[in-house]
């Protein structure tokens, strides 16, 4: 971690202190998911979750070696015309408190940001900083970490079927376990990324398997009809493992763990959330 990056995470967590919330540590491989991103965008001179490649940052973090949940914010101040010659670390110290204020002073509805700061969930984060010829970026890569992941594989062959296992910390159970496809990102140009806004996992209609302890007689409805629960069996451990059927056509396969206190049923979030690709 660079001394700015550890400006920013203080930031960041005076922030969350001031709501009353604990505080977040560092991320290596989140902040690692996030920097060949941050460098295209300040290079290139536009503000998107998505790359010129595409992809947004569940894959991106997948990619890295992440395992958690994952939320991104992103900030910048570009020149549009080009031709950044860079800033002292002052100024740029400067520029990232600037970022770090607007995100944390944004008003509802339009605060996305600010509740991501401030979520109670996470754990940890990961910043990347980058200067380039049309400006400065920032990304904020947040993670939840309440479990320990076997790696899945980051390919698969479409309708094939992984072993997903793992151990869920004490104090938490698993909700559910999802699979949604989403369809291949394509390459984009820098005038389509500067039409994007918030981003999202895929939608739920593309939901095609679906797990939770004790689910026999569950189910979720789709426009293609119920996807009904498969049983998962958790030890008193919290250790798991379940055979997943993948999509059975190329695409990204989000493979998503849901869980919730043991003290707090209706507080639901993710805890591992990653992507493969068919």
């Amino acid at each position: 971690m660079t001394q700015l990056e550890h400006v920013v995470v203080d930031l960041i967590n005076e922030d969350r202190l001031k709501a009353g919330l604990s505080i977040v540590t560092w991320d290596e491989t989140a902040a690692k998911s996030a920097r060949q991103h941050v460098l295209e965008e300040a290079n290139n001179g536009y503000i998107s979750h998505w790359g010129m490649d595409g992809e947004k940052p569940q894959h991106r973090y997948t990619l890295a070696g992440g395992l958690d949940a994952v939320d991104e914010n992103e900030s910048v101040t570009l020149w549009l015309e080009g031709g950044f010659h860079g800033v002292s670390k002052e100024q740029l110290k400067t520029i990232v408190s600037e970022h770090q204020s607007a995100m944390i002073n944004e008003q509802p509805p339009n605060d996305g940001h600010r509740q991501n700061i401030l979520d109670p969930h996470h754990t940890g984060v990961g910043v990347a900083l980058a200067v380039g010829k049309y400006g400065v970026a920032m990304a904020q890569e947040f993670t939840n970490n309440y479990s320990v992941i076997t790696q899945p594989p980051l390919t698969a062959t479409p309708g094939s079927t992984i072993t997903l296992k793992g151990k869920i910390n004490p104090g938490y159970k698993i909700q559910g376990i999802y699979g949604v496809w989403e369809s291949l990102p394509k390459p984009m140009t820098r005038e389509q990324l500067m039409q994007t806004h918030s981003y999202s996992d895929p939608s739920w209609d593309n939901l095609h398997f679906f797990a939770k302890p004790q689910g026999k007689g569950y189910y979720i409805s789709t426009p293609s009809g119920n996807v009904s629960a498969h049983d998962i069996s958790v030890d008193n451990q919290g250790n798991f493992s379940i055979q997943v059927p993948l999509a059975n056509f190329h695409a990204l396969d989000y493979l998503m763990i849901e869980i919730t206190p043991n003290n707090k049923p209706k507080d639901t979030f993710y805890a591992a959330q990653f992507v493969i690709k068919l």
